[in-house]
């Protein structure tokens, strides 16, 4: 006699630990969550996160974007700058947004391209980041920069990666975003090389 299985019809699997019995079809991500130890921790001190932690990288980005207490504008819909632009103020709403409106493509964080904030040309077809100023072609590199951009205002330091933060002084994300707004004006050599106007 063959033992029960875990699978289910639509190659799913039952949650084998006691009190949960969910299904999943990634059980190894759920399993994580079952942990006792959550090394990933919220980095806003004052957070009950903080201290509690996830399982996943994932889910501690997911929650982090709620502290973001900022605007966010639809560079894609019309009306950018005006009283008809479309702004957001949760990112998890802006992203729905972007792929419900603008037909962009919902990818996995881990199978995301490192967009570090644009192109750093201005173009006049492109879309510029309400938060970073960074510009960008498509609706989809908006998309997959976003959540780094987000994560970059709410705790500046911890965004090594995003817009060269590493190299600079550790500062607010919006006098980060000053700083690139003069830095993105700067002419550019065609092989978008910042051009020195003072030689």
């Amino acid at each position: 006699m063959n033992s029960p299985s875990n699978k289910t019809l639509d190659n799913r699997t039952r949650c084998p630990h006691p009190d949960c019995g969910r299904v999943f079809k990634d059980l190894a991500a759920h399993m994580l969550t079952h942990q006792e130890e959550r090394p990933e921790k919220c980095p806003i001190e004052t957070c009950e996160y903080h201290t509690k932690g996830f399982a996943r990288k994932y889910d501690k980005n997911r929650h982090a974007l709620t502290h973001y207490k900022g605007t966010m504008v639809c560079p894609f819909c019309p009306g950018v700058g005006t009283a008809y632009e479309k702004a957001f103020n949760r990112a998890d709403v802006f992203k729905r947004h972007l792929t419900s409106v603008h037909n962009v493509e919902q990818t996995p964080p881990n199978s995301r391209k490192l967009i570090i904030g644009g192109s750093g040309n201005i173009h006049s077809d492109g879309a510029k980041c309400s938060i970073c100023r960074g510009y960008f072609g498509t609706a989809q590199e908006f998309y997959e920069h976003l959540d780094d951009c987000v994560l970059n205002v709410i705790v500046p330091t911890s965004a090594k990666t995003h817009r060269d933060a590493s190299a600079l002084p550790s500062t607010s994300g919006l006098e980060e975003r000053d700083r690139l707004d003069e830095e993105n004006a700067k002419p550019r050599s065609p092989m978008g090389e910042k051009m020195d106007m003072n030689l």
